[in-house]
């Protein structure tokens, strides 16, 4: 039997909604709850609504995400958020590498690669962006 290939859709709501919000948007999901077997939906909130967005999304085929985390596991990061602590709120993905992140601070692909490694440790699904910067894609080159 030959495996159909996935294709992943999704999204990654940024700076944007608040919990009132992602709770309905999480909500129009419910009303398809497996979707088409071909394809793995996600949605990426914002960290404030992540643990509620997955909650709703229990028992769907969706698969709910973080858009960001530090490769370590505890530590003086103030302000991030380590991979043990994404898998504590039960979510299955991470987004990793985008091209704001990079531009504004400062991300590499080292410091993406060292991401990846303990998403990966730690069973999240990395989502790796390879992409461009903003100017170029206003600018048509993208």
């Amino acid at each position: 039997m030959t495996q159909m290939p996935q294709v992943w859709i999704g999204t990654s709501w940024k700076m944007n909604k608040t919990l009132a919000q992602a709770r309905a948007f999480a909500s129009g999901l419910l009303a398809d709850p497996q979707g088409d077997p071909r394809v793995r939906r996600f949605v990426i909130p914002p960290f404030t609504a992540a643990r509620e967005v997955k909650a709703m999304l229990q028992g769907t085929s969706v698969k709910v995400g973080a858009q960001n985390m530090h490769w370590a596991d505890e530590g003086a990061w103030t302000g991030e958020i380590s991979p043990v602590m994404l898998k504590d709120c039960d979510l299955d993905i991470v987004e990793l590498g985008h091209s704001e992140r990079r531009e504004h601070f400062g991300e590499t692909d080292e410091t993406v690669g060292l991401k990846t490694e303990a998403a990966i440790r730690h069973g999240l699904t990395p989502l790796i962006c390879i992409g461009e910067t903003f100017a170029e894609r206003e600018a048509g080159l993208a």
